[in-house]
C-alpha cells in the first residue's frame, strides 16, 4: 500500500471525501432499547463488541463531542449540562458507532468496494501528510506514530469510514421529507389555545360545577359564579409561550393539564378537574388558532428561524427513517455492551 502511495504522491488530484450529507451522517441513532446482551466478554475499555469489532470507549469519548458540536450548531448556542442529558447524547453516540459497525458489515449487501486506488489517492491529498505540497512517506508514517496508529490501521479504519459513508449516503437519498407534512406537523406544533379557567376552593364544589352546569350550560361563568368559582380569561397562547407566561406560574399548569389545553376542541369544556395553585380547577377551551407557515426573507430574522426549524424537523424525520432501518440491519447482528463501564462514563 504504501509502494502505490509513493506512485500518486506528486498528484494532489481527490481531495479527501466527506460523504456526510449535512448533519444526518454523525447523528446518533437510538436504538439502543433493541439491542440485546449485558456485555459478557468485553473488554472493561470497550463499549461494546459488534459481531467481534470493538467500540472503545476513548471513541466513544470522541465520537460524543462530534455529535455535542453538531447538536450546538443546530441550535446555534452552547447547550448546558441539563440540555446534553435530555439529549442523552451517551447513547446517542454510541447507538451511531454500532449503526457504523452494523454498516459496516453489511457493505456486500449494498455493493460497496473501496479500491486501493482510491484510498491512496485520498491519503495523499491530506494536508497532515504532504510536504512542500507533495506527499511525504516519511510525514506520513511520523503523524500515526505521533498518534499510536499504524499505516495499516490507519488505512483500514480510513476504508471503512468511507463504506459505512457512502451506505449511509445511499440509504439517506431514498428518503424526503414532503413540505406538506412539514407545514402541517408545523401547524400543529405552534398552534395557540385561549380558555376560561375556573378555580374553586374545594373539589366538591368543582366536581359538582363540572357534572351539573358546565357540561350543559353554555354560561360558564355564570354557573361558576353559582358554586362559588372565580373565572379568567387566557388569551391565545402557544404551548412554549404559556410556559413563559404568568399564567403557568399563577396557576402551577403542569404537563398533564398542558396535554388536554391542547388536545381539546374550541368551544368544549375538558371533562377534569385540575389541582392548581389557589384550588380546584374547570377549564373551557375558547380557540384554537393554527398559524400558518410564511417562508419569510431569508435575510430577516423571522425568516432565519423559520428555515432552522425547517432544517431541524427534515434532520428528525431523516433520523427516524435511518433508525427504523439500522434496527433492521441491527436484529442480524451480535452485539454486547459494557453496561459497567457505560454507568460510569464521563466524556472527555
Amino acid at each position: 500500500m504504501l509502494d502505490f502511495l509513493r506512485r500518486f504522491y506528486a498528484h494532489t488530484a481527490g481531495k479527501i471525501i466527506t460523504v456526510l450529507v449535512g448533519l444526518l451522517f454523525i447523528v446518533g441513532f437510538s436504538f439502543l432499547p433493541y439491542i440485546m446482551g449485558v456485555g459478557r466478554g468485553v473488554s472493561p475499555r470497550d463499549a461494546a463488541v459488534v459481531a467481534g469489532k470493538r467500540i472503545s470507549l476513548n471513541e466513544l469519548s470522541r465520537y460524543y463531542g462530534k455529535l455535542e458540536n453538531e447538536y450546538e450548531k443546530l441550535y446555534g448556542k452552547k447547550l448546558t449540562q441539563k440540555e446534553l442529558s435530555e439529549l442523552n447524547l451517551t447513547g446517542a453516540a454510541l447507538s451511531s458507532l454500532i449503526a457504523d459497525r452494523v454498516l459496516e458489515s453489511s457493505k456486500d449487501v449494498f455493493g460497496i468496494n473501496v479500491s486501493n486506488r482510491f484510498i491512496a489517492r485520498n491519503i495523499a491529498s491530506f494536508n497532515e501528510f504532504q510536504k512542500n505540497g507533495k506527499f511525504s512517506d516519511k510525514l506520513f508514517k511520523d503523524v500515526l506514530l505521533a498518534n499510536h496508529t499504524t499505516p495499516a490501521n490507519f488505512e483500514k479504519k480510513y476504508r471503512a469510514e468511507i463504506t459505512r459513508a457512502y451506505i449511509r449516503r445511499i440509504i439517506s437519498e431514498s428518503f424526503s421529507v414532503a413540505d406538506i407534512q412539514f407545514l402541517n406537523d408545523y401547524k400543529i406544533k405552534n398552534k395557540s389555545v385561549s380558555f376560561k379557567i375556573a378555580v374553586f376552593g374545594s373539589k366538591n364544589k368543582a366536581d359538582d360545577f363540572l357534572k351539573k352546569a358546565a357540561l350543559y350550560n353554555k354560561n360558564f361563568n355564570l354557573q361558576a359564579k353559582q358554586y362559588g368559582g372565580t373565572v379568567s380569561d387566557v388569551p391565545l397562547f402557544s404551548e412554549i409561550n404559556l410556559v413563559k407566561s404568568p399564567y403557568f406560574k399563577k396557576y402551577s399548569l403542569n404537563g398533564s393539564i398542558l396535554k388536554s389545553l391542547f388536545s381539546t376542541g374550541p368551544n368544549s369544556v375538558i371533562d377534569t378537574i385540575f389541582h392548581v395553585k389557589s384550588g380546584y380547577a374547570a377549564i373551557k377551551i375558547l380557540k384554537v388558532y393554527f398559524p400558518e407557515y410564511v417562508s419569510d426573507s431569508k435575510t430577516s430574522d423571522k425568516g432565519k428561524a423559520l428555515l432552522k426549524e425547517k432544517e431541524l424537523y427534515g434532520f428528525q424525520k431523516e433520523q427516524e427513517f435511518l433508525d427504523n432501518y439500522v434496527n433492521y440491519l441491527e436484529s442480524k447482528s451480535n452485539v454486547k455492551i459494557n453496561r459497567s463501564a457505560l454507568s460510569a462514563f464521563h466524556p472527555y
